[in-house]
């Protein structure tokens, strides 16, 4: 009996998951450095404060959630969302 599907689909497939995954952290962190405010607030909190879907998330992208969170700390310490907010 052949496999119905190929063994490298369900690698790309993987990757292609990453890669949507990581798309989602980048967007998120795109709103909250220089979104409108709505969204720049709700992005503040998936980024720095949600327990739920952000680990979710950066899980399904193949990050370390408290990886990326200590990244978005040191990011926030320089002030670069207030910097681009500023210059708008």
């Amino acid at each position: 009996m052949e496999p119905i599907m190929d063994v490298q689909v369900f690698q790309n497939q993987g990757s292609a998951n990453e890669r949507l995954w990581l798309a989602v952290i980048n967007g998120a962190i795109a709103d909250w450095v220089r979104g409108a405010a709505r969204y720049k607030c709700k992005a503040e909190y998936f980024l720095f404060e949600d327990e739920e879907d952000f680990p979710f998330v950066c899980r399904s992208a193949g990050l370390n959630p408290e990886s990326v969170r200590e990244s978005l700390w040191m990011i926030r310490a320089h002030g670069v969302s207030h910097s681009t907010k500023n210059a708008a």
